[in-house]
């Protein structure tokens, strides 16, 4: 039996319908977001209250089950909508969290040892500077011929 956002309804096979505040309020909170690309229907032989995506091709495929319709199954619903709508996955954002700060301590770290790398490279002769690098210095053959006289 399909929920409407309705207090009270007439169903043949269950007679007079009345839903609880909690249950409208979701069932209205569906409504608004989704129209009627989803419903929720209420299953008597479970007692169980069933979310239905009702595809453009006119077929119906089962989002997923709950005992209670509480605000938590609503919450639910929107996490499961990752394709349409802003979803950050936990596990993508943990391990994001965990790169930044993974790069804070790098940072630290190389700050400490930035000084005595650089003294290391001078000494050992870096290409720049230092005692292992040798240096050539150009000089013209003929220093006459360059001052003009």
């Amino acid at each position: 039996m399909e929920l409407r956002a309705i207090k009270s309804f007439y169903s043949a096979r269950e007679g007079m319908v009345t839903l609880s505040d909690d249950v409208l309020s979701i069932v209205r909170q569906v409504r608004e977001l989704y129209g009627d690309k989803i419903s929720i229907n209420w299953e008597p032989t479970t007692e169980h209250y069933v979310f239905i995506e009702n595809c453009e091709d006119g077929t119906e495929r089962l989002i997923f089950t709950t005992p209670e319709l509480d605000g938590r199954a609503f919450e639910r619903l929107l996490v499961s909508d990752s394709q349409s709508r802003v979803y950050e996955d936990p596990y993508d954002a943990s391990e994001r969290e965990q790169d930044e700060l993974q790069a804070q301590r790098d940072e630290v770290h190389m700050e400490k040892i930035r000084s005595a790398g650089e003294e290391l490279a001078w000494s050992l002769g870096d290409g720049k500077h230092g005692p292992g690098y040798k240096q050539s210095i150009h000089v013209k053959r003929d220093l006459d011929a360059t001052s003009g006289l």
